[in-house]
């Protein structure tokens, strides 16, 4: 197996709850924002730094300069909420606004939900400013249109979806076949219909949730029956020599691996396709590269795993002989890793990957964006690497999560 870095072909991610295949066209890329003022953005991370700037202009016109954070909820679970929540706090204290735990007379508590409407899928966020008695003070929105290449990777892993889409990739790339014979305004219209199937199968993922295991022990786990890509958690118990593959469970639509605080764990990746893969791998909402020593290979964050193969992660890259193993910890210090937005969740989204002199898929001409147990950084990991250039789509193919914390948080079966 040869794990290098990601690309574009599906997307896998092991939260320990299984997330969504999901697809995305790169036709519109609008980002607005409301109340007090509308803005353009490209990212769901550009949302979230509108919404600081907004509840932070608001702030010092009043006087002030510091304020508490509640929850942020949404739908199928309060992961999606706490990522939300940590990136808002991160951005606030850029604008040199305190977020403290006690004592401010404000409040910000927030929501997201995602819509749907015609051919288009939007994720909304709000942030809703309260005084002490709990009066509302002022509200702040973003819009983030998920057809958007990158808002699709995003917020795939923001809610935690779980949909197999390559027939609809498939249908997609018929349409670029044909689009030297097709007018551009009839290659647009034919994109956004493709899109408006897309946006009805994330619709479905979001209300009622599911996931398709792989092998009558219930280890191996896809976004469908028929997916190409299976993903497995690989558990050493403290005291233990082995690897084991852990048992998936169920909670309510969504893939849980009961880890325990000292497992050191690895990720199992197969890759049935009959194309190469690339994988982006996202540990409690920090990418597997983050400790990388190469800028490059950091800014790329994806392991490359060849068709028909299995690909296994076993921690965290620093370099192509070194790598930290995967450990769950119940520390509160900062690990050594920049601080987790989404504590308690493996995600591994896929996408395209080609070789150097090789034909990018015609799907990807369209692309053109691009307080509980958490993971920590156990033993160094060193091994023999061998290098190989490959170059990385950015349509999101597929994306499964798998949960390994925070039951609380899942739904009621």
């Amino acid at each position: 197996m040869t794990l290098i870095h990601l690309s574009s072909v599906q997307r896998i991610t092991i939260r320990f709850k299984l997330r969504a295949s999901l697809f995305g066209l790169a036709l519109l890329v609008v980002l607005a924002g409301a109340v007090p003022a509308s803005v353009e953005a490209s990212t769901l991370d550009d949302a979230i730094v509108s919404l600081a700037g907004n509840v932070s202009d608001y702030l010092k016109e009043k006087g002030r300069n510091e304020v508490m954070l509640g929850n942020f909820d949404g739908p199928g679970s309060a992961t999606a909420g706490r990522a939300i929540r940590a990136a808002l706090k991160e951005q606030l204290s850029v604008k040199e606004t305190k977020v403290v735990p006690l004592g401010a007379s404000w409040t910000v508590r927030g929501s997201f939900v995602f819509q749907k409407d015609q051919s288009d899928a939007i994720v909304l966020i709000k942030a809703d400013l309260f005084d002490k008695t709990g009066k509302e003070l002022s509200g702040f929105r973003e819009k983030v249109k998920v057809q958007e290449v990158r808002s699709i990777e995003d917020i795939s892993r923001l809610l935690g979806l779980t949909v197999d889409l390559d027939k609809e990739q498939d249908a997609v790339a018929e349409v670029t076949k044909t689009s030297d014979q097709a007018s551009p305004r009839d290659l647009a219209d034919q994109l956004i219909s493709k899109q408006s199937t897309v946006t009805n199968k994330l619709a479905v993922s979001v209300s009622d949730p599911t996931f398709a295991f792989r092998d009558d022990r219930k280890t191996a786990i896809s976004p469908s029956a028929s997916s190409k890509f299976r993903v497995e958690v690989l558990v050493r118990r403290e005291g233990s020599p082995r690897f084991e593959p852990i048992a998936i469970e169920d909670a309510g639509g969504f893939p849980f691996a009961s880890l325990q605080a000292n497992d050191t764990y690895k990720l199992r990746v197969h890759n049935d396709a009959d194309h190469a893969v690339g994988v982006k791998l996202s540990v409690d909402g920090i990418n597997s590269f983050c400790l990388c020593l190469d800028p490059v290979t950091k800014e790329i964050g994806s392991w490359y795993v060849p068709a028909k193969s299995v690909g296994v992660v076993s921690g965290w890259y620093v370099s192509p002989t070194l790598l930290k193993e995967f450990v769950v910890t119940a520390k509160g210090e900062s690990l050594g890793l920049p601080d987790a937005a989404d504590i308690g969740t493996v995600t591994a989204q896929f996408f395209h990957a080609w070789g150097e002199g090789e034909q990018p898929p015609a799907v990807e001409l369209l692309a053109t964006n691009r307080g509980q147990l958490r993971t920590g950084i156990g033993r160094d990991i060193t091994r023999q690497a061998r290098s190989h250039r490959s170059f990385f789509g950015k349509t999101l193919l597929s994306s499964v999560s798998i949960r390994y914390s925070n039951p609380d948080d899942l739904p009621l079966q």
